[in-house]
């Protein structure tokens, strides 16, 4: 029934982003989400079957539409597309647990701790961490056969003072996943590259099945297994690391890449893309804030190129590993050096906040 719940979300966000492309090409018209809601109070009189998803999660799909205009709008994103079976993989329940007035609402804990929903019933829920704090909204999301309840939890959140001292520049690459300015190195696991010749073959094996036939369907399963098992394993991997990282220091530099255009590099875009540097980022991003911490994003010119310890602009090209200083005679690793200059820009770039 999850999975029916979830076409129907589908089906009405593809429907809306019609209705809003139809009435701005009509007469200039801005559909904006409260007037989807409208249209979808009318169409639940002519299609029933609307009226078996909780209203919450079909009135969300309008304001995951509205923010997917605002960041095409702000140049943050592509132009929202129609959304097949695979793309649209999850829904929100913006309220859950109890009213005020005692009531539940469409997602609750039942007195066992399952989740519980007046149409599904109980359904089983395996907690790998307990919940710290009160549970403000819950998303259910669809991952391969398995599905996943993400809660959005509200906790008091204790100011710390930053300390500037405790500071830490990092490098990503593709050699080393992450060069420390205090020395430090983290190994590029390369996930996607060890599972390379499996996926290969296992998508060879798919290329010779008869398309819809009950092999081929399996064969799509294994593949997907394939993916999923890399991506878990990339995820695993990234939030340890950004935990630890977060954990230790105060401020955390890096530097702003714009991963968009380093992938549309044919020879290191699948590199890129398996290491993950913008999720890395993110969970950067969020874990020091968690922690009143601080993430500082610098201009990555010539990180690499400058002397950390003269400023001195040696060109070299990214098969030289060393950094040799011609002016100073600094002779360090090329990633070290990027990680002492992103530190510098950062501390520049603070100092100058304050």
């Amino acid at each position: 029934m999850l999975d029916r719940w979830l076409q129907y979300c589908r089906q009405t966000y593809n429907s809306a982003l019609l209705d809003k492309e139809h009435k701005y090409k009509q007469n200039r018209e801005n559909y904006n989400r409260y007037d989807m809601q409208k249209q979808q109070t009318s169409d639940k009189k002519k299609y029933p079957f609307l009226k078996e998803v909780p209203s919450q999660p079909l009135q969300e799909v309008f304001v995951r539409l509205q923010k997917a205009f605002e960041n095409f709008f702000r140049k943050n994103a592509k132009y929202p597309k129609q959304k097949k079976y695979k793309d649209y993989t999850s829904m929100t329940f913006p309220q859950f647990g109890v009213n005020e007035k005692g009531n539940r609402m469409a997602m609750s804990f039942s007195d066992s701790g399952k989740l519980f929903n007046k149409r599904l019933g109980e359904i089983d829920l395996l907690l790998h961490r307990p919940l710290d704090g009160t549970i403000k909204q819950l998303i259910i999301k669809r991952q391969g056969k398995r599905w996943y309840a993400i809660f959005s939890v509200e906790r008091q959140a204790l100011p710390a003072s930053i300390d500037t001292n405790n500071t830490i520049g990092i490098d990503v690459g593709l050699n080393k996943y992450a060069v420390l300015s205090n020395g430090s190195q983290y190994d590029n696991p390369r996930f996607l590259r060890k599972k390379e010749k499996q996926l290969k073959k296992a998508q060879r094996k798919l290329s010779k099945k008869k398309k819809g036939s009950a092999n081929y369907i399996k064969q799509v399963q294994r593949v997907r297994k394939f993916h999923e098992k890399v991506a878990n394993q990339r995820k695993d991997f990234l939030h340890k690391l950004s935990f630890n990282l977060a954990e230790d220091y105060s401020v955390i530099a890096v530097e702003n890449l714009n991963i968009r255009n380093m992938v549309r590099n044919r020879k290191l875009s699948k590199s890129i893309s398996d290491a993950g540097w913008g999720m890395f980022r993110n969970m950067l991003a969020y874990k020091c804030e968690r922690n009143g911490g601080m993430l500082i994003k610098v201009e990555p010119k010539f990180t690499s190129q400058d002397c950390s310890c003269c400023n001195n602009r040696v060109k070299k090209s990214l098969s030289i590993r060393t950094h040799i200083c011609t002016k100073c005679g600094t002779v360090i690793d090329r990633d070290y050096n990027a990680a002492l200059n992103i530190l510098q820009k950062a501390l520049e770039k603070l100092l100058v906040a304050n």
